[in-house]
């Protein structure tokens, strides 16, 4: 690995739908594996004091961009993941990005958590479960929240009215 990452061995590109990857850290590497692997949009939700991950955003930025993708830095801290207001915004910058995306963050918990709060309404709270659950990200602790999310629009079917 380089860039002396913490990571022992590269991250898993989990994907939730045709346009949506997820991922853990990512380093130098596991950009230009993203960029060969097709990627067009990069998003960083990691926010920048988070010291588990080694490459910044200004570095990831610069290597993304190097190798022609979207980069997109959204810092998302835990407590704001069931926060229907950044789940919004969230579903906007997946909604004016190109896909495929590749959204990281220190796990991939968080990524799965936004994907699913985006998508409780228009796959169902029980499609977001299984799809997270797949690939290995239990959301059942969000289960009320994604039920709430369910009972509203989309932000992303409301961005393609609007379109």
């Amino acid at each position: 690995m380089t860039n002396g990452s913490k990571n022992t061995k590269p991250p898993i590109f989990r994907k939730l739908d045709e346009d949506f990857w997820i991922a853990g850290c990512l380093d130098e590497d596991d950009l230009e594996r993203a960029a060969a692997s097709g990627i067009n949009t990069i998003i960083n939700i990691l926010p920048e004091d988070d010291e588990k991950c080694i490459l910044s955003d200004e570095r990831a930025k610069k290597i993304a961009t190097s190798h022609k993708m979207d980069y997109r830095h959204m810092p998302i801290y835990g407590h704001q993941l069931n926060n229907e207001f950044f789940a919004r915004a969230f579903g906007y910058l997946i909604a004016e990005t190109k896909g495929p995306k590749l959204v990281y963050c220190r796990s991939g918990m968080r990524s799965a958590f936004l994907w699913g709060m985006i998508h409780a309404a228009d796959l169902g709270v029980d499609e977001v479960l299984d799809r997270t659950l797949d690939i290995g990200f239990d959301l059942a602790v969000i289960e009320d929240d994604l039920v709430r999310m369910a009972k509203k629009s989309s932000p992303l079917a409301l961005l393609d009215k609007a379109a």
